[in-house]
Protein backbone atom coordinates (compact mmCIF):
# COMPACT_ATOMS: atom_id res chain seq x y z
CA UNK A 1 0.00 0.00 0.00
CA UNK A 2 1.46 3.45 -1.02
CA UNK A 3 0.82 6.67 0.89
CA UNK A 4 -0.19 9.78 -1.36
CA UNK A 5 -0.11 12.31 1.13
CA UNK A 6 0.77 15.60 -1.09
CA UNK A 7 -2.06 14.60 -4.01
CA UNK A 8 -4.02 17.41 -3.53
CA UNK A 9 -7.67 16.47 -5.62
CA UNK A 10 -8.84 20.02 -5.34
CA UNK A 11 -6.32 21.44 -6.99
CA UNK A 12 -7.09 23.18 -10.53
CA UNK A 13 -4.44 21.35 -12.20
CA UNK A 14 -5.90 17.72 -10.86
CA UNK A 15 -9.34 19.03 -12.16
CA UNK A 16 -8.38 20.09 -15.45
CA UNK A 17 -6.31 16.10 -16.08
CA UNK A 18 -6.43 14.06 -13.29
CA UNK A 19 -5.52 11.19 -15.23
CA UNK A 20 -1.29 11.18 -15.08
CA UNK A 21 -2.00 11.14 -11.30
CA UNK A 22 -4.75 8.97 -10.90
CA UNK A 23 -2.23 6.38 -13.47
CA UNK A 24 0.92 6.90 -11.49
CA UNK A 25 -1.18 5.96 -8.16
CA UNK A 26 -2.77 2.47 -10.25
CA UNK A 27 0.69 1.62 -10.81
CA UNK A 28 1.86 1.89 -7.76
CA UNK A 29 -0.17 -0.32 -5.72
CA UNK A 30 -4.15 -1.58 -5.48
CA UNK A 31 -5.09 0.47 -2.55
CA UNK A 32 -3.75 3.63 -1.54
CA UNK A 33 -4.30 5.88 1.97
CA UNK A 34 -4.86 9.25 1.07
CA UNK A 35 -3.24 11.01 4.46
CA UNK A 36 -4.95 14.64 4.25
CA UNK A 37 -8.32 12.93 3.64
CA UNK A 38 -7.55 9.56 5.86
CA UNK A 39 -9.54 7.71 2.94
CA UNK A 40 -8.71 4.68 1.09
CA UNK A 41 -8.61 4.59 -2.45
CA UNK A 42 -9.22 2.18 -4.76
CA UNK A 43 -8.28 2.99 -8.70
CA UNK A 44 -7.92 -0.45 -10.59
CA UNK A 45 -10.65 -1.46 -12.88
CA UNK A 46 -11.74 -4.73 -10.77
CA UNK A 47 -10.77 -3.19 -7.29
CA UNK A 48 -13.09 0.04 -8.38
CA UNK A 49 -16.11 -2.58 -9.38
CA UNK A 50 -15.88 -4.60 -6.23
CA UNK A 51 -16.04 -1.40 -4.15
CA UNK A 52 -19.00 -0.17 -5.83
CA UNK A 53 -20.99 -3.22 -6.20
CA UNK A 54 -19.77 -4.98 -2.93
CA UNK A 55 -18.58 -2.53 -0.44
CA UNK A 56 -22.05 -1.22 1.30
CA UNK A 57 -22.67 2.11 1.84
CA UNK A 58 -23.73 3.69 5.13
CA UNK A 59 -26.51 5.67 5.95
CA UNK A 60 -25.70 6.48 9.48
CA UNK A 61 -22.95 8.45 8.21
CA UNK A 62 -24.55 9.84 5.50
CA UNK A 63 -25.26 13.51 5.15
CA UNK A 64 -28.64 13.16 4.28
CA UNK A 65 -29.95 10.34 6.50
CA UNK A 66 -33.53 10.09 4.75
CA UNK A 67 -32.42 10.00 1.59
CA UNK A 68 -33.10 6.64 0.57
CA UNK A 69 -30.72 6.32 -2.15
CA UNK A 70 -28.06 6.49 0.21
CA UNK A 71 -29.31 3.34 2.24
CA UNK A 72 -28.46 -0.37 1.55
CA UNK A 73 -31.08 -3.33 1.31
CA UNK A 74 -34.95 -2.76 0.92
CA UNK A 75 -34.41 0.84 2.48
CA UNK A 76 -33.29 1.42 -1.07
CA UNK A 77 -34.14 -1.03 -3.71
CA UNK A 78 -37.86 -0.03 -2.83
CA UNK A 79 -38.08 2.95 -3.78
CA UNK A 80 -35.59 2.97 -6.55
CA UNK A 81 -37.94 0.38 -7.91
CA UNK A 82 -41.05 2.88 -8.09
CA UNK A 83 -39.31 5.03 -10.52
CA UNK A 84 -37.28 2.68 -12.76
CA UNK A 85 -39.92 2.53 -15.29
CA UNK A 86 -40.03 5.71 -15.63
CA UNK A 87 -36.36 6.25 -16.21
CA UNK A 88 -36.10 2.68 -18.33
CA UNK A 89 -34.60 2.42 -21.46
CA UNK A 90 -38.30 1.46 -23.37
CA UNK A 91 -39.18 4.78 -21.57
CA UNK A 92 -36.29 7.09 -22.86
CA UNK A 93 -37.31 6.26 -26.45
CA UNK A 94 -40.60 7.64 -26.03
CA UNK A 95 -38.61 10.47 -24.84
CA UNK A 96 -36.48 11.14 -27.74
CA UNK A 97 -38.47 13.79 -29.66
CA UNK A 98 -39.00 15.64 -26.88
CA UNK A 99 -35.35 15.46 -26.41
CA UNK A 100 -34.28 16.29 -29.76
CA UNK A 101 -37.04 19.42 -29.84
CA UNK A 102 -35.35 21.13 -27.15
CA UNK A 103 -31.83 20.92 -28.66
CA UNK A 104 -33.35 22.02 -31.96
CA UNK A 105 -34.72 24.65 -30.10
CA UNK A 106 -31.05 25.74 -28.48
CA UNK A 107 -29.71 25.65 -32.20
CA UNK A 108 -32.66 26.86 -34.39
CA UNK A 109 -30.81 30.91 -34.43
CA UNK A 110 -27.80 29.39 -34.62
CA UNK A 111 -26.01 30.09 -37.95
CA UNK A 112 -22.80 28.83 -39.41
CA UNK A 113 -19.87 31.04 -37.82
CA UNK A 114 -21.82 32.00 -34.48
CA UNK A 115 -21.47 31.01 -31.15
CA UNK A 116 -22.53 27.99 -29.30
CA UNK A 117 -22.27 28.18 -24.87
CA UNK A 118 -22.75 25.01 -24.92
CA UNK A 119 -22.72 25.01 -20.96
CA UNK A 120 -25.61 27.70 -21.08
CA UNK A 121 -27.45 26.92 -23.97
CA UNK A 122 -27.71 23.18 -24.13
CA UNK A 123 -25.72 22.18 -20.92
CA UNK A 124 -27.94 23.08 -18.35
CA UNK A 125 -31.67 23.99 -20.04
CA UNK A 126 -31.79 19.93 -21.69
CA UNK A 127 -31.08 18.19 -18.49
CA UNK A 128 -33.58 20.88 -16.53
CA UNK A 129 -35.98 20.89 -18.83
CA UNK A 130 -36.59 16.67 -19.36
CA UNK A 131 -36.77 16.71 -15.10
CA UNK A 132 -39.59 19.46 -14.96
CA UNK A 133 -41.10 16.49 -17.73
CA UNK A 134 -40.60 13.94 -15.81
CA UNK A 135 -41.31 15.50 -12.58
CA UNK A 136 -44.54 16.85 -13.51
CA UNK A 137 -43.59 20.55 -12.41
CA UNK A 138 -43.66 23.78 -14.60
CA UNK A 139 -40.58 25.26 -15.51
CA UNK A 140 -39.74 28.43 -13.79
CA UNK A 141 -39.23 31.47 -15.84
CA UNK A 142 -35.73 31.84 -14.87
CA UNK A 143 -33.58 28.76 -13.08
CA UNK A 144 -30.58 30.43 -12.62
CA UNK A 145 -31.09 30.31 -8.87
CA UNK A 146 -32.04 26.90 -9.11
CA UNK A 147 -29.09 25.67 -10.70
CA UNK A 148 -27.09 27.42 -8.45
CA UNK A 149 -28.08 25.81 -5.39
CA UNK A 150 -28.08 22.10 -6.97
CA UNK A 151 -24.22 22.64 -7.53
CA UNK A 152 -23.57 23.80 -4.16
CA UNK A 153 -25.71 20.73 -2.49
CA UNK A 154 -23.26 18.63 -4.52
CA UNK A 155 -21.09 19.04 -1.48
CA UNK A 156 -23.33 16.37 -0.38
CA UNK A 157 -22.00 13.78 -2.11
CA UNK A 158 -18.37 14.99 -2.07
CA UNK A 159 -15.66 13.36 -0.69
CA UNK A 160 -13.40 16.02 -0.18
CA UNK A 161 -16.01 18.68 1.60
CA UNK A 162 -14.21 20.53 4.17
CA UNK A 163 -16.18 22.38 6.68
CA UNK A 164 -16.27 25.83 5.05
CA UNK A 165 -17.82 23.76 2.16
CA UNK A 166 -20.00 21.54 4.40
CA UNK A 167 -21.82 25.40 5.79
CA UNK A 168 -22.04 25.90 2.01
CA UNK A 169 -23.81 22.66 1.41
CA UNK A 170 -26.53 23.12 4.53
CA UNK A 171 -27.79 26.77 3.57
CA UNK A 172 -27.79 25.42 -0.08
CA UNK A 173 -29.59 22.52 0.80
CA UNK A 174 -32.16 24.37 2.81
CA UNK A 175 -33.12 26.44 -0.20
CA UNK A 176 -33.37 23.58 -2.85
CA UNK A 177 -35.61 21.81 -0.28
CA UNK A 178 -37.35 24.68 0.18
CA UNK A 179 -38.04 24.88 -3.30
CA UNK A 180 -39.03 21.33 -3.61
CA UNK A 181 -41.30 21.40 -0.57
CA UNK A 182 -43.40 24.45 -2.51
CA UNK A 183 -43.02 21.72 -5.46
CA UNK A 184 -44.65 18.72 -3.54
CA UNK A 185 -47.30 20.76 -1.78
CA UNK A 186 -48.36 21.71 -5.49
CA UNK A 187 -48.51 18.86 -6.79
CA UNK A 188 -50.63 17.53 -4.07
CA UNK A 189 -53.35 18.65 -5.76
CA UNK A 190 -52.22 18.54 -9.26
CA UNK A 191 -51.48 14.54 -9.66
CA UNK A 192 -50.99 12.77 -13.16
CA UNK A 193 -48.73 10.42 -14.55
CA UNK A 194 -45.15 11.56 -13.25
CA UNK A 195 -42.70 10.75 -10.51
CA UNK A 196 -43.58 13.07 -8.10
CA UNK A 197 -47.35 11.90 -7.97
CA UNK A 198 -45.82 8.38 -7.83
CA UNK A 199 -43.42 9.39 -5.12
CA UNK A 200 -46.32 10.83 -3.30
CA UNK A 201 -48.75 8.00 -3.85
CA UNK A 202 -46.31 5.55 -2.32
CA UNK A 203 -45.53 7.74 0.78
CA UNK A 204 -49.55 7.95 1.34
CA UNK A 205 -49.41 4.05 1.41
CA UNK A 206 -46.74 3.91 3.39
CA UNK A 207 -45.14 1.15 2.95
CA UNK A 208 -42.19 1.58 0.40
CA UNK A 209 -41.48 5.46 2.24
CA UNK A 210 -43.05 7.91 4.36
CA UNK A 211 -43.30 11.47 3.35
CA UNK A 212 -40.56 12.54 5.09
CA UNK A 213 -38.81 11.00 2.29
CA UNK A 214 -40.35 12.73 -0.46
CA UNK A 215 -38.16 15.94 -0.24
CA UNK A 216 -34.75 13.56 0.33
CA UNK A 217 -35.89 11.63 -2.30
CA UNK A 218 -36.54 14.11 -5.21
CA UNK A 219 -33.59 16.17 -3.29
CA UNK A 220 -31.43 13.45 -4.90
CA UNK A 221 -33.02 13.24 -8.48
CA UNK A 222 -31.88 17.38 -9.00
CA UNK A 223 -28.68 16.29 -8.11
CA UNK A 224 -28.30 13.52 -9.87
CA UNK A 225 -29.65 14.56 -12.90
CA UNK A 226 -28.56 18.03 -13.01
CA UNK A 227 -24.91 19.29 -13.50
CA UNK A 228 -23.87 15.39 -14.36
CA UNK A 229 -25.38 15.82 -17.46
CA UNK A 230 -23.75 19.78 -18.15
CA UNK A 231 -20.42 18.36 -17.36
CA UNK A 232 -20.87 15.02 -19.62
CA UNK A 233 -21.55 16.83 -22.22
CA UNK A 234 -19.22 19.36 -22.12
CA UNK A 235 -16.75 16.89 -21.86
CA UNK A 236 -17.69 14.92 -24.28
CA UNK A 237 -17.41 17.26 -26.91
CA UNK A 238 -14.32 18.29 -25.86
CA UNK A 239 -12.86 15.56 -26.12
CA UNK A 240 -13.97 15.16 -29.42
CA UNK A 241 -12.79 18.34 -30.40
CA UNK A 242 -9.37 17.19 -29.12
CA UNK A 243 -9.22 13.90 -31.14
CA UNK A 244 -10.26 15.43 -34.56
CA UNK A 245 -10.00 12.32 -36.58
CA UNK A 246 -12.86 10.63 -34.07
CA UNK A 247 -15.20 13.47 -34.56
CA UNK A 248 -14.20 13.22 -38.59
CA UNK A 249 -14.55 9.52 -38.07
CA UNK A 250 -18.33 10.31 -36.96
CA UNK A 251 -19.19 12.90 -39.36
CA UNK A 252 -18.27 10.23 -42.10
CA UNK A 253 -19.94 7.64 -39.98
CA UNK A 254 -22.96 9.01 -38.00
CA UNK A 255 -24.77 5.28 -37.05
CA UNK A 256 -21.13 5.30 -34.85
CA UNK A 257 -23.12 7.33 -32.39
CA UNK A 258 -24.57 5.03 -30.00
CA UNK A 259 -20.49 3.32 -29.49
CA UNK A 260 -19.33 6.86 -29.40
CA UNK A 261 -21.67 7.64 -26.70
CA UNK A 262 -20.35 4.74 -24.58
CA UNK A 263 -16.54 5.43 -25.35
CA UNK A 264 -16.69 8.95 -24.32
CA UNK A 265 -18.65 7.92 -20.97
CA UNK A 266 -15.39 5.40 -20.39
CA UNK A 267 -12.71 8.09 -21.61
CA UNK A 268 -14.16 10.99 -19.39
CA UNK A 269 -16.62 10.65 -16.58
CA UNK A 270 -17.96 13.72 -14.86
CA UNK A 271 -18.71 11.06 -12.00
CA UNK A 272 -14.79 11.06 -10.75
CA UNK A 273 -15.32 8.46 -8.20
CA UNK A 274 -18.37 7.21 -5.48
CA UNK A 275 -18.11 6.98 -2.12
CA UNK A 276 -17.98 4.27 0.34
CA UNK A 277 -17.69 2.67 3.78
CA UNK A 278 -16.19 -0.21 4.98
CA UNK A 279 -18.64 -1.87 7.59
CA UNK A 280 -16.19 -4.81 7.36
CA UNK A 281 -12.17 -5.37 6.97
CA UNK A 282 -11.72 -5.79 2.66
CA UNK A 283 -8.61 -7.40 1.85
CA UNK A 284 -6.98 -6.56 -1.55
CA UNK A 285 -3.80 -8.04 -2.14
CA UNK A 286 -1.57 -7.58 0.47
CA UNK A 287 -3.66 -4.39 1.55
CA UNK A 288 -6.38 -4.68 4.36
CA UNK A 289 -9.08 -1.62 4.22
CA UNK A 290 -10.02 -1.59 8.04
CA UNK A 291 -13.45 -1.65 8.94
CA UNK A 292 -14.64 1.82 9.33
CA UNK A 293 -12.35 3.20 6.86
CA UNK A 294 -13.79 5.59 4.60
CA UNK A 295 -13.68 4.62 0.94
CA UNK A 296 -13.56 6.11 -2.55
CA UNK A 297 -13.72 4.65 -5.51
CA UNK A 298 -12.52 5.79 -8.12
CA UNK A 299 -14.34 5.60 -11.64
CA UNK A 300 -11.85 7.80 -13.89
CA UNK A 301 -9.39 5.56 -13.22
CA UNK A 302 -10.98 2.31 -13.70
CA UNK A 303 -12.23 3.53 -16.50
CA UNK A 304 -8.62 4.42 -17.77
CA UNK A 305 -6.89 1.01 -16.84
CA UNK A 306 -4.98 -0.57 -18.89
CA UNK A 307 -5.12 -4.31 -17.22
CA UNK A 308 -9.03 -3.53 -18.30
CA UNK A 309 -8.63 -1.86 -21.77
CA UNK A 310 -5.43 -2.63 -23.13
CA UNK A 311 -2.21 -0.26 -23.89
CA UNK A 312 -4.36 1.93 -25.51
CA UNK A 313 -6.67 2.70 -22.55
CA UNK A 314 -5.80 6.92 -22.60
CA UNK A 315 -6.79 6.60 -26.59
CA UNK A 316 -10.52 7.48 -27.52
CA UNK A 317 -11.57 5.48 -30.04
CA UNK A 318 -15.03 5.21 -30.62
CA UNK A 319 -14.81 2.14 -32.44
CA UNK A 320 -13.75 0.54 -28.83
CA UNK A 321 -15.78 -3.07 -29.02
CA UNK A 322 -15.93 -3.41 -25.67
CA UNK A 323 -16.61 0.31 -24.86
CA UNK A 324 -19.96 -0.30 -23.21
CA UNK A 325 -18.25 -1.94 -20.66
CA UNK A 326 -17.10 0.76 -18.63
CA UNK A 327 -18.80 1.68 -15.51
CA UNK A 328 -18.86 5.52 -15.61
CA UNK A 329 -22.47 5.27 -14.06
CA UNK A 330 -21.35 3.09 -11.39
CA UNK A 331 -21.94 -0.74 -10.73
CA UNK A 332 -24.21 -2.91 -8.77
CA UNK A 333 -27.63 -2.22 -6.92
CA UNK A 334 -26.33 1.66 -6.51
CA UNK A 335 -25.72 1.98 -10.36
CA UNK A 336 -26.73 5.03 -11.70
CA UNK A 337 -30.76 5.05 -11.86
CA UNK A 338 -30.73 7.69 -15.01
CA UNK A 339 -27.87 6.18 -16.81
CA UNK A 340 -30.68 5.52 -20.10
CA UNK A 341 -31.86 9.36 -19.68
CA UNK A 342 -27.89 10.72 -19.53
CA UNK A 343 -27.19 8.44 -22.68
CA UNK A 344 -30.18 9.62 -24.52
CA UNK A 345 -29.52 13.84 -23.50
CA UNK A 346 -25.76 12.47 -24.86
CA UNK A 347 -26.64 11.44 -27.85
CA UNK A 348 -28.90 13.86 -28.95
CA UNK A 349 -26.49 16.92 -28.39
CA UNK A 350 -23.97 14.77 -30.40
CA UNK A 351 -25.91 13.13 -33.36
CA UNK A 352 -27.53 17.06 -33.70
CA UNK A 353 -24.13 19.01 -34.11
CA UNK A 354 -22.86 16.38 -36.23
CA UNK A 355 -25.19 16.90 -38.62
CA UNK A 356 -26.13 20.42 -38.58
CA UNK A 357 -22.49 21.76 -37.67
CA UNK A 358 -19.91 18.93 -38.86
CA UNK A 359 -17.09 21.34 -38.75
CA UNK A 360 -17.46 22.88 -35.56
CA UNK A 361 -14.52 23.65 -33.29
CA UNK A 362 -13.54 25.11 -30.60
CA UNK A 363 -13.85 28.99 -30.22
CA UNK A 364 -10.71 29.19 -27.52
CA UNK A 365 -8.28 26.80 -25.88
CA UNK A 366 -8.49 28.48 -23.10
CA UNK A 367 -10.85 26.89 -20.05
CA UNK A 368 -11.39 27.02 -16.57
CA UNK A 369 -12.80 24.02 -14.59
CA UNK A 370 -15.19 23.66 -12.23
CA UNK A 371 -13.66 23.98 -8.82
CA UNK A 372 -14.82 23.22 -5.21
CA UNK A 373 -16.43 20.10 -5.87
CA UNK A 374 -14.47 17.16 -6.65
CA UNK A 375 -17.08 14.51 -6.89
CA UNK A 376 -18.08 15.57 -10.57
CA UNK A 377 -15.72 17.05 -13.31
CA UNK A 378 -16.43 19.58 -16.52
CA UNK A 379 -15.43 22.75 -17.40
CA UNK A 380 -17.03 25.86 -16.19
CA UNK A 381 -18.07 27.25 -19.80
CA UNK A 382 -17.23 25.70 -23.00
CA UNK A 383 -17.85 27.94 -26.58
CA UNK A 384 -18.16 26.17 -29.68
CA UNK A 385 -17.69 27.96 -32.96
CA UNK A 386 -20.43 26.42 -35.23
CA UNK A 387 -19.44 25.39 -38.79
Amino acid sequence: MADHAFVDVRSESFAEDPYPVLAAMRAQGRVHHHQPSNQWFLLQFDDVGFGLADIRRNERTSRDPLNPFAMDGAGHTGPRRLIAPALSNQKMQVLRDRTQMIVDDALTAKAPGSLLNVVDEIGYLLPYRLMCLLLGVPELPDPTALRDVTFKSLALIDAFSGPEQIQHFVAAAQDLYRHLDEVVEWKRSHRGDDLVSTVLAAADEGTVMTHDHVVPYLHTLYLAGMHTTVNQISLSLLALMHNRSQWELLVEHPKLCDNAVEELLRFDPTAQYMRRTALEDYRFGDDVVPEGAAVVAWIASANRDPAKWGADADVLDITRADAPKHIAFGKGPHVCIGSWLARLELRVVIETLVTRFPRVELATDELTWTSGITAIRGPDELTLQLR
